[in-house]
């Protein structure tokens, strides 16, 4: 017996219902895309954002950049070697022939400004020697400084070592000028503001050393 299929019959109709009942199940079994990644971007672009600290340039935490009778910011008189790493940016560390041909160790040490050079003795600062016209005292004179500036200096008096002269004063007692431009004779002249006076007007400071207040103004001619 054939089966009538006519599209009015009940059997056409629930044929027609379970196929698309099957085709919503096949549907519901396929796996649903993944979601879309969340849209993170802000208001704030990636150019306009802030670059992070220290990107690209080299930063000094050294302290303040005023040449002083104990130092150089945390580069001071007396401090211990790995303090100062620990502080400052050393660049070198290194051994040369020192006074009298004896080795010396000696740190170089980076400041915004310029590089100084400290002398170490027992793994401490002994000694600072700077030798750039950038970094100065508070009351100016440093290197370049003219000797009519040193002559207004508080009690200045010369100082003579390893056959170079120095300034020393009350006004800074941890330090010492070393002079150049000097002259032939200007080893055998005074050595109080009298003989300052008479050197050279083209008698400028070539290094300040400073070696702090506690060793006393008579250890500024000791070279290095």
């Amino acid at each position: 017996m054939q089966a009538n299929f006519n599209s009015n019959s009940p059997m056409r109709r629930l044929v027609l219902v379970l196929a698309f009942v099957g085709c919503e199940s096949n549907e519901a079994r396929q796996p649903a895309p993944p979601p879309a990644p969340p849209d993170t971007t802000d208001a704030t672009s990636q150019s306009s954002r802030p670059a992070p600290r220290n990107s690209g340039r080299q930063t000094f935490a050294c302290g303040e950049e005023i040449v002083s009778d104990e130092g150089i910011g945390a580069l001071r008189i007396g401090a211990t070697v790995n303090s100062v790493r620990q502080k400052c940016d050393v660049v070198r560390d290194t051994t040369v022939m020192g006074a009298e041909g004896m080795p010396a160790r000696k740190l170089t040490v980076a400041f915004s400004r310029d590089t100084v050079e400290a002398e170490i003795v027992d793994d401490r600062v002994w000694r600072i020697g700077v030798r750039s016209p950038r970094l100065r005292t508070a009351d100016s004179p440093g290197v370049g400084t003219k000797k009519a500036r040193l002559l207004q200096l508080r009690s200045p008096r010369l100082m003579t070592g390893e056959g170079q002269l120095f300034v020393a004063s009350p006004a800074h007692c941890g330090m010492s000028f070393r002079l150049a431009n000097v002259g032939p004779d200007a080893l055998r002249g005074n050595l109080d503001r009298i003989g300052l006076a008479r050197l050279p007007e083209s008698t400028v400071v070539s290094e300040v050393l400073i070696f702090g207040c506690r060793l006393g103004t008579g250890t500024a001619n000791r070279g290095g």
